[in-house]
């Protein structure tokens, strides 16, 4: 079967999936499209020359990428900046309106399965956050799963990690989850106010994310919308990510490859 791909609308920008976006799905301004080259000037003799004679500079790109097989494809945007291996069946769309949070310039995409529920986003070009935490506004979060990912990272803050991905549980008035690729720890002694699944990426990408959700909090009972999914205990979360189902999701963003 033929995995409908369309990405040309790429426009002008633990304990379950929320935040900002809950399921990755709400709250995220397409920006325009970068170019596939930029210009930069170079070290003029004079203003007037660095004006009329900028010295383009090619942006990284992906080389092709092999396909998979056995049912699965590879999906590569257009400039050839991020790419990942995804089943046939399922659909990666260009996302038109990802909300508040990105600046320009961004890739966005969502890749639903054959059922048209979305799993995952690709977003590049994240705002990046500006948060103060307080120590009694944390909540205790556990990590279900953390595997090493080979994709770019410059993170050089405290805290920084080596990128991985990861499945992690944060407790509300009952246990919230999420997964993705991050390079920062979620936060000490256990405690965090919100767990990023984010990592820094080269300038031409910025702070990029592939997960269910760029970020999860916990929540209380009037934060709950249709599509929050949470569980009772730690025990039931971790059921529900040994599912074999989730091992196809496992496996489409551990694939990423991001052009550095």
């Amino acid at each position: 079967m033929t995995r409908p791909v369309r990405s040309s609308l790429l426009g002008a920008v633990m304990f379950l999936t929320v935040g900002v976006a809950l399921t990755g799905c709400d709250g995220f301004v397409i920006g325009d499209r970068p170019p596939a080259t930029s210009s930069v000037s170079a070290a003029p003799e004079s203003s007037a020359s660095a004006t009329a004679n900028p010295t383009p500079v090619a942006l990284p790109m992906l080389p092709e990428r092999p396909a998979p097989g056995d049912g699965w494809t590879a999906f590569t945007d257009e400039q050839r900046l991020v790419s990942f291996e995804v089943p046939e069946s399922w659909t990666v769309e260009a996302i038109e309106d990802p909300g508040e949070g990105f600046e320009e310039g961004g890739l966005h995409f969502g890749v639903s399965n054959a059922d048209g529920a979305t799993l995952a986003q690709l977003h590049t070009r994240i705002t990046p956050p500006v948060e103060e935490c307080a120590a009694d506004g944390a909540s205790p979060y556990v990590v279900l799963s953390s595997e090493p990912v080979d994709v770019p990272s410059t993170a050089e803050a405290e805290g920084s990690i080596d990128p991985r991905f990861v499945v992690r549980v944060i407790q509300g008035f009952r246990f919230f989850s999420s997964y993705g690729i991050t390079d920062v720890v979620g936060g000490a002694d256990g405690a965090a106010c919100v767990l990023y699944n984010t990592a820094q990426g080269p300038d031409h990408i910025g702070l990029y994310s592939f997960g269910d959700a760029v970020q999860l909090r916990a929540l209380d009972p009037t934060q709950v919308g249709s599509r929050t999914q949470s569980f009772a205990t730690i025990a039931e979360a971790q059921k529900r990510f040994s599912q074999k189902d989730f091992d196809a999701i496992r496996r489409m963003i551990m694939s990423l490859q991001v052009a550095s």
